[in-house]
């Protein structure tokens, strides 16, 4: 079998980024040869998101980037949500793919490197490259590593298209789990982000979902795990049993990420969220009362149809409360085939930009707040890459990708993957340390 060169471009959320981490290994594993630059590669992979508009145009702008790339005798071969949603309608406007494969066909890469195959697309059975029960060959690899935990959603939020474009949940073994966590840590990875559509349902359809608290558990007494981040988390699914851990070991579980979408109760009900006002605050207070080191990241919609000025103002205001550290925000996307996408009360597309961009200012301006209360404190960093004369890097409280950075000296890296330094400055989501 002849060696291929892959480059694989990913787009979207860390779920997508499980999927290619996963093909990845599947291809090294038959010979392949993983490339960063994808004019040095046989065949490109480009594996899509198409959960709001924005993503969606930035999934058609790469695959049109990597089709100029393309050369006699190399394959483009296009996956994910995008295919998943929008198959029919790309495969007749991207004549430069060879091939559509949905969210649950990664693992046809490899066997279209071998045996390729005329242009065709498949999209048979939404999912995602998760082998349940299964791990595979593993490189060494560094410090930050994925732990998915399931596959798919069961939530009917009335804006999101993800249940069908990913199906029901498909949850890993508790056993294939903990032995994935052991052989990475041993392998050095020492920080975890724990993810699934909604890492609280992970058991659901084995109907053990009040397993978790066990499970992570164990993943904190694996030797080697220094950080474990809870991503994804339904507030619904949140559990005082959960709490309980994230109490229990503040220094092993620093960051929790719990989508709220909105706290207006009116809107939230017709998100479908399963929550209201009232008990999102509760929430909140529980938190707070029993683990007060915890970082909390959220996510809120802005724009849902029928929004009233009111109920944004009373969103703007909740978030100028401080009760998160870091939270993200994007205008809503009408998406076909939800029932949110079938209401007559659709707001305007300058009226949302312009909400964006108000409760974008106001979580700035809180995020600033809190970043000087920590300003002179001392944190153990984790060094990520070099910038310059400086090295870039985070404190247990900050999220891969998403969240503020934290600038050093250079003369940091001779001190290896982890630094103790106090914090100095922060300006635009970007912090200042010097080492102790």
């Amino acid at each position: 079998m002849e060696s291929k060169k892959i480059s694989i471009v990913t787009l979207g959320c860390l779920k997508n980024m499980a999927d290619t981490s996963n093909l990845s290994r599947l291809l090294k594993s038959r010979g392949h040869e993983i490339v960063a630059d994808a004019a040095d590669a046989d065949t490109i992979v480009v594996h899509t998101c198409s959960f709001i508009e924005a993503a969606k145009k930035e999934s058609i702008d790469t695959i049109l980037q990597a089709g100029k790339m393309k050369t006699e005798g190399k394959q483009l071969i296009v996956t994910g949500c995008l295919v998943q949603q929008h198959g029919e309608e790309i495969f007749k406007e991207l004549p430069e793919v060879d091939a559509f494969l949905g969210t649950g066909q990664l693992a046809q890469v490899a066997d279209l490197l071998e045996k390729p195959r005329k242009r065709f697309m498949d999209r048979a059975n939404p999912g995602g490259f998760m082998n349940p029960d299964g791990i595979l060959p593993r490189d060494i690899i560094g410090p930050t590593g994925i732990l998915r935990l399931s596959e798919g959603c069961s939530h009917p939020c009335s804006f999101c298209v993800i249940p069908r474009l990913r199906g029901g949940v498909q949850s890993r073994s508790e056993e294939t789990i903990l032995r994935e966590v052991q052989e990475l840590a041993a392998r050095g990875v020492e920080e975890f982000s724990v993810i699934a559509q909604d890492t609280g349902d992970w058991g659901r359809d084995a109907k053990s979902t009040g397993r978790l608290p066990a499970l992570l558990r164990s993943i904190a007494q694996t030797p080697g795990v220094r950080w474990i981040r809870l991503m994804y988390m339904h507030p619904a699914s949140f559990t005082d049993d959960l709490l309980s851990v994230l109490a229990e070991q503040p220094d092993k579980f620093p960051y929790l990420d719990m989508p709220f979408q909105h706290i207006d109760t009116d809107v939230l009900s017709q998100m479908q969220r399963k929550t209201d006002e009232i008990g999102l605050r509760k929430l909140l207070e529980r938190i707070k009362a029993k683990a007060p080191q915890l970082t909390l990241r959220t996510t809120f919609i802005v724009g849902f149809p029928g929004e009233t000025s009111a109920q944004f103002k009373r969103l703007v205001s909740f978030i100028q409360e401080g009760w998160f550290d870091y939270l993200g925000a994007f205008a809503y996307s009408k998406e076909e085939g939800t029932p949110a996408a079938k209401r007559s009360d659709q707001i305007s597309d300058k009226l949302k930009k312009d909400r964006l961009t108000t409760l974008t200012n106001a979580y700035y301006d809180v995020a600033h707040t809190k970043a000087q209360t920590r300003l002179g404190t001392t944190e153990t960093i984790l060094l990520e890459e070099t910038e310059g004369d400086t090295v870039l890097g985070r404190t247990r409280r900050e999220a891969p990708e998403i969240d503020a950075i934290v600038r050093l000296p250079q003369s940091v890296a001779r001190g290896g993957r982890f630094v103790t330094a106090k914090l100095t400055g922060y300006d635009a989501y970007e912090f200042t340390a010097n080492p102790v």
